[in-house]
């Protein structure tokens, strides 16, 4: 596999007055955009198909548009902890603590390394390798002192990504992670539309995205387990009950797969397939490998059974794999 010499890049948000240096692991079959100083966020991947260069991710178009809505393009790390707390408020041991609430439903979101600069360790062609310390942000928005390490290789077909979290406090501190691509649903306008394959068996009932009861069996529109179009499901839903750690998503005009591969630690996954006020789909749909269920640290205080909240002794480090893989069909 020939490798190609990264090229420089800046992301550029006039209207902000800021100037984001981008980094690009790059061969002749994959090209990933990311931007160190905000998140590690991945501002566009393009794929090589049949010879063609097509974008898979719904790419962040300038700097503007990364801080008006870093929540809105390409894909994002979340943690400590992925999706929503609900009122940003949260029980652990015994201790209530309360967050900022960082999105409109007056939930905290998505974590707080989404945003914040990466101190780059490595950065080549097919390597790249950053770390944070909550610690350096005297208002990060977690209660618990924690370090991270990311690492990212692009090796032939795919990018393999290894996430570290690390409790640096001196209490137990509960934390999750999460990926949260958004995948354009035509590669080409040869496609019809996307056929998203996710193994799950189970979904959580939910009002305002936070979980009411125990998962349920899927069915209708949240059964994703079959061949067949994504359609307009409207879903913005987190499953659990993974047959297999896998995800699939199909292109079957431009004859193009994408796979998501991810270790035991991703017990759970959310899509959010919105539909527009006329019941058309987006041309979107996000598709998110997460290790916890939504409010999960809260779900762990009630007693629930399987939130994928892993709580970490001081000192106990915990790493998370997944792999993002192309190919021709």
């Amino acid at each position: 596999m020939k490798t190609m010499k990264t090229t420089a890049e800046v992301l550029n948000a006039p209207r902000h007055g800021r100037l984001f240096p981008r980094e690009q692991l790059r061969n002749d079959r994959i090209e990933l955009s990311f931007v160190p100083e905000f998140g590690c966020h991945w501002t566009r991947l393009r794929l090589s198909v049949k010879g063609e260069w097509v974008d898979f991710l719904k790419p962040v178009p300038d700097g503007d548009a990364l801080l008006d809505s870093p929540t809105g393009y390409g894909s994002y790390i979340m943690a400590p902890w992925s999706n929503r707390i609900a009122n940003g408020i949260f029980e652990f041991e015994g201790q209530r603590y309360e967050l900022r609430r960082n999105f409109r439903d007056g939930t905290a979101i998505h974590g707080d390394v989404r945003t914040r600069p990466w101190q780059v360790i490595e950065s080549s062609p097919e390597r790249f390798e950053a770390q944070l310390d909550s610690r350096d942000f005297p208002d990060f928005n977690y209660p618990f002192a924690l370090r991270f390490h990311l690492l990212m290789e692009l090796i032939g077909d795919s990018i393999q990504s290894q996430f570290a979290t690390e409790n640096a406090d001196q209490r137990n501190a509960p934390v999750g992670l999460g990926f949260h691509p958004f995948a354009l649903r035509r590669l080409t306008g040869r496609d019809d539309d996307v056929i998203l394959l996710l193994p799950a068996e189970r979904v959580y009932p939910a009002v305002g995205c936070i979980p009411t009861g125990p998962p349920e069996r899927v069915q209708g529109p949240t059964d994703l387990r079959h061949l067949q179009p994504l359609g307009a499901p409207n879903l913005d839903h987190c499953f659990t009950g993974l047959a297999a750690q896998e995800i699939r998503i199909i292109y079957r005009g431009t004859r193009a797969e994408v796979r998501f591969n991810f270790d035991d630690s991703f017990g759970h996954a959310v899509v959010y397939a919105p539909n527009s006020a006329n019941g058309l789909p987006a041309t979107f749909v996000a598709v998110e490998p997460v290790t916890n269920a939504n409010d999960g640290f809260n779900l762990l205080a009630k007693g629930w059974q399987g939130t994928g909240v892993r709580v970490l002794e001081p000192g106990e480090r915990w790493t998370a794999r997944w792999q993002f893989s192309t190919g021709d069909i």
